[in-house]
């Protein structure tokens, strides 16, 4: 082989190498940028659903408080009344317990443990003081007493005070880490 020739073989073998060395290198540039694009793809979208579950949260808890003080004043303003209007008390009572039922069922599914137990504490003072309530009328003589609806009304009261600042405590990220 002539010198020229070799020369071109030489030349032609060193491209080829940097093209596969190139090609190499950009496959491997490709690769870690894909990488990088996934990562961040998948952060966001942790972001995004971190950001709707606490939005669904913060609705959870407005709508079982805006609940549980709808219940609140049907009780102060209406069972007074509830010997001469016994049917229409039970029967919005009834309705109001199902609203405040359906609230709190929401903070169960989207709440944190903290706003969940203080929730089921307040579900459960208004519940179980009407159920007081009404039960008075079945067996002693019926009268509605003020005692009674007052004990529910702060056990209504205090329960929800305990759950906002559960609720507070949550959103703004300063809930107690067990």
């Amino acid at each position: 082989m002539d010198s020229g020739t070799t020369t071109q073989l030489i030349t032609v073998g060193a491209t080829l190498g940097g093209v596969v060395l190139t090609l190499l290198t950009t496959t491997f540039v490709e690769g870690r940028k894909l990488k990088a694009t996934q990562r961040a793809e998948a952060q966001k979208r942790a972001t995004d659903q971190a950001n709707w579950l606490r939005d669904e949260r913060v609705k959870a808890y407005a709508s079982l408080s805006t609940a549980s003080e709808e219940a609140f004043q049907l009780i102060r303003a209406e069972f007074p009344e509830l010997l001469e209007n016994r049917k229409v008390v039970e029967a919005r009572w009834r309705e109001r317990r199902g609203e405040l039922r359906k609230a709190y069922n929401q903070v169960e599914l989207f709440g944190t443990e903290e706003p969940r137990r203080r929730g089921k504490e307040l579900w459960k003072a208004a519940r179980n003081g009407v159920n007081g309530v009404l039960a008075e009328l079945d067996v002693e003589e019926p009268v509605v007493r003020r005692e009674s609806l007052d004990r529910v009304l702060t056990g209504i009261s205090e329960a929800g005070e305990r759950f906002l600042e559960a609720c507070r405590a949550d959103v703004q990220g300063t809930a107690e880490e067990d």
